[in-house]
């Protein structure tokens, strides 16, 4: 999934994006499946920018108070994208690797000042990912000896946000700011699972082809107060969001069951909760050369991902119908998460006169306890360094930065959920990014 998940004020701040837990490569993403930062100037300061957001896609991104500041019209526009990679090993019937192809997304913000009101208008994905993990199934389903083989289990996510949003200067020392978006989910997933509470099928293990899409709403709200030019302080609250997607399941359970073939299609619809976050942090102008920010986020992680309702109905399996007693089905996968701090640093220099020279760290502990981890739930890393380069010139300028989640290795025990494949096993992933914004004032 572009998850982590430190990414998401927008991503790192702001956020609704998806998380399919049990179905979802989120591999790699540090806030759990928040990216860290939006655009590639936030990006380089290790997604820090709650306290500065000094340009619209920082703004829209991270704290819409940024708003208030900016004087000019501007526009910023660019895109990111990332590649993962991992492990997975379970002694002695199964190991694997992720195998992620680079893919990219544009974003963009668009600023106008109307005296002491200026208005934004922000596109960006919060997350986008394309992954494959090849394995072979460990044995489990019913009877515990289950196994659809040498498998690619393959996933695709997209949450866009389209975001509209206001600051008001209430004078040059204090602004605030507010923002309403409109979270767009797309999901494709083609993979194993593992019915965990449907009376009748609980342990059951099927292929399954699962797609689907929807719209969920959040908003933000922030405050910069900036006591001197060179010192800002930064707060932001951004609400719980929940996405209901609906979609197609497909799939085949003919292993489960003994039989060389039992497809089935059901209409299926995914509801999601999506945590509220707060953060706050400081910019600090200590050197004319030299600027320094600091950001703490709390995301409540505990009160959203529990577990995930999924509903499939009008089942066309006249055998599978049988089995479960109805043409629909309703199975809560747990998740457990806990709630999650993350704390973020960036340095910024300017070599000479309009560039810049940036780099960056975060740190937070994952969110995803052992008993629910697999691999299409590994957003495990906890450590992220940045760097990036800027250069401004008259009414332009370009920012380009680069991300690494460092690799992290997860070990279980005994696994929470049915069936026991994931008993014993590792997980390994680390996670590389790049961005790219070039911006212009009118």
């Amino acid at each position: 999934m572009l998850t982590k998940v430190k990414f998401l004020p927008l991503v790192p701040v702001t956020g609704a994006l998806f998380a399919l837990t049990l179905f979802v490569p989120l591999t790699g993403l540090a806030d759990g499946i928040y990216m860290n930062g939006i655009g590639a100037r936030s990006m380089a300061m290790g997604g820090a920018d709650v306290a500065y957001a000094s340009d619209p896609l920082g703004a829209m991104g991270a704290n819409p108070a940024g708003l208030g500041f900016l004087t000019a019209p501007g526009l910023d526009l660019g895109f990111v994208g990332a590649i993962g990679q991992g492990t997975f090993t379970k002694a002695p019937t199964s190991s694997g690797s992720l195998n992620s192809n680079p893919n990219a997304l544009p974003e963009g913000a668009f600023a106008m000042p109307l005296g002491p009101v200026t208005l934004g208008f922000s596109v960006a994905p919060v997350s986008a990912m394309n992954a494959d993990w090849r394995y072979v199934d460990p044995p489990g389903g019913l009877g515990g000896k289950t196994t659809y083989g040498n498998q690619i289990q393959h996933s695709e996510i997209l949450v866009l946000r389209s975001a509209a949003g206001l600051g008001i200067a209430v004078n040059s020392m204090l602004s605030l700011g507010a923002s309403f978006g409109v979270d767009y989910n797309q999901n494709t997933l083609q993979a194993l699972y593992i019915f965990q509470t449907q009376p009748k099928l609980k342990g059951a293990k099927t292929l399954l082809d699962l797609r689907t899409d929807g719209v969920g709403f959040d908003g933000q709200a922030g405050v910069l107060f900036r006591p001197l030019t060179n010192l800002q302080f930064g707060l932001t609250y951004q609400s719980e969001t929940q996405v209901e997607s609906h979609g197609d399941a497909n799939g085949d359970a003919g292993a489960q069951f003994g039989v060389a073939s039992l497809p089935f299609h059901y209409d299926a619809n995914v509801r999601n909760t999506f945590p509220q976050m707060v953060s706050g942090g400081v910019s600090w102008g200590f050197h004319p050369q030299w600027r320094l920010a600091l950001q703490v986020d709390w995301i409540g992680w505990g009160g959203a991902f529990t577990q995930l309702p999924v509903s499939l109905s009008n089942g066309s399996s006249s055998a599978v119908n049988g089995v479960a007693g109805s043409s629909s089905l309703q199975d809560n996968v747990p998740l457990n998460w806990r709630d999650e701090f993350v704390y973020r640093g960036g340095l910024e220099y300017e070599v000479v006169p309009n560039l810049f020279l940036r780099a960056g760290y975060s740190y937070g502990a994952s969110p995803v306890p052992d008993q629910t981890l697999t691999p299409l739930t590994a957003a495990i890393t906890e450590q992220t360094l940045t760097a990036g380069i800027g250069y401004h010139w008259n009414r332009y300028q370009v920012d380009l930065a680069y991300q690494y989640d460092l690799p992290v290795t997860r070990n279980v025990g005994a696994s929470g959920l049915l069936s026991g494949e994931y008993s014993n096993s590792s997980v390994s992933v680390d996670m590389h990014w790049l961005s790219l914004t070039i911006g212009a004032t009118f």
